[in-house]
């Protein structure tokens, strides 16, 4: 690996971050040596908050990281936001003359079989990642190389990239003299990186509640089955206590930090906020509401998904919007009538709710950097989108 290092550079929906990180095996394991951050103001599914203050602030997270690591970046992995993401799967069968091997020639066919969409002129493809495979129709497994059987199915999940998001990161990039780019969607890495941290093997649901966004995503074995991004998040609840309590935004953000929507507040129960008091009552309606109407927007997503997901489906809560909020990730599970596990991570470095889609960016370099190409890297290599 150049440098010892690998470098993403990840979109929130209120900050740019940029992470160099070391490799520590094979597997995907990883030390984070540098972080750097600037905020900003987001983006709907359209365009920028602020285009003509991209370059400032993209150019903030990486020096940085560039300062603190004492080098110049060049090769980086940049997330693309689910917002500028489409994703779609495919399924193809090859059927051999008689019992083999499955080599690795074998599951390239099925990407490419499975690979029938034709974007639009608004989209470039990013990859095509298998989900999961069938040995003879029986035997399920995530890397089918080395089974034998007459038969190999797969499940491939197909990621495209809005190219104006291309379009606008790519010149802030090369002006630095980074001349490897590596877009990803990071909705992808992020929902597999950490349905393996959580040792899901089948399906599962991952919700990211932001500052602004939120992405839900159905993961699978090894990909993405589906995704969904809509515009809500943890600045929509300081929103909504400026309107009803008549504070600013900052005021509003600090009694977020103060609630608790697991009390049972009565009348006359007040949260103190630097030597004011608010109602707490009120207070934790107002959040509840757009907390059910959260998990209404995320019901409505699945409406759109074609999968038959299992009833027993694990659902994944993660990103800083509520992951912190007391009582937040278990008001999201009532109004969603189902459980939720927190993602968590025995590693303090990879700790971190609202830095999720960083480390599965991370993840991502790391098994794509190795000196063995393994197979995410080589599935990638089917379809480049960073051209």
């Amino acid at each position: 690996m150049k440098n010892n290092f690998v470098a993403i550079l990840d979109f929130g929906s209120s900050k740019i971050t940029c992470m160099a990180a070391s490799k520590v095996s094979d597997s995907g394991e990883f030390v984070i040596k540098a972080v750097g951050q600037a905020t900003y103001n987001g983006f709907n599914d359209t365009a920028w908050y602020e285009p003509n203050l991209l370059d400032n602030v993209v150019n903030q997270a990486i020096d940085q990281v560039e300062n603190k690591i004492k080098s110049n970046i060049k090769e980086i992995y940049v997330g693309v936001p689910g917002a500028f993401c489409a994703t779609v799967t495919g399924e193809a069968s090859t059927t051999f003359h008689s019992k083999k091997k499955i080599d690795a020639d074998d599951v390239a066919e099925i990407i490419r079989k499975a690979d029938i969409y034709n974007p639009s002129d608004e989209y470039a493809p990013l990859s095509g990642r298998p989900v999961f495979y069938l040995v003879d129709g029986i035997i399920r497994t995530e890397d089918a190389v080395g089974t034998i059987g007459n038969k190999l199915t797969g499940l491939v999940s197909f990621s495209f990239m809005k190219k104006y998001f291309r379009n606008s990161v790519a010149p802030i990039l090369s002006s630095r003299g980074i001349s490897r780019v590596h877009y990803v969607n990071c909705c992808e890495t992020q929902a597999c990186y950490i349905s393996k941290s959580m040792l899901r093997s089948d399906y599962s649901i991952i919700i990211d509640v932001g500052h602004i966004t939120t992405n839900v995503m159905l993961c699978g074995g090894n990909g993405l089955l589906f995704q969904r991004t809509f515009a809500l998040g943890s600045g929509y609840l300081a929103g909504d206590l400026c309107q009803v309590l008549g504070c600013d935004f900052a005021f509003a953000t600090n009694i977020l930090e103060k609630v608790n929507l697991n009390l049972e507040v009565r009348s006359g129960d007040a949260y103190t906020i630097n030597g004011r008091m608010v109602d707490a009552m009120q207070t934790n309606e107002v959040i509840k509401a757009r907390i059910a109407q959260i998990a209404e927007y995320v019901m409505r997503s699945f409406s759109a998904c074609d999968k038959v997901i299992p009833a027993d489906t694990s659902v994944i809560l993660t990103g800083g919007g509520l992951a912190y909020l007391r009582g937040g990730p278990d008001q999201l599970a009532q109004s969603l009538q189902k459980p939720i596990k927190m993602y968590r991570s025995v590693n303090p470095q990879t700790n971190r709710n609202e830095y999720t889609s960083c480390y599965g960016l991370i993840y991502e370099a790391i098994r794509a950097s190795g000196n063995k190409i393994g197979l995410i890297s080589f599935f990638r290599n089917l379809r480049k989108g960073d051209n």
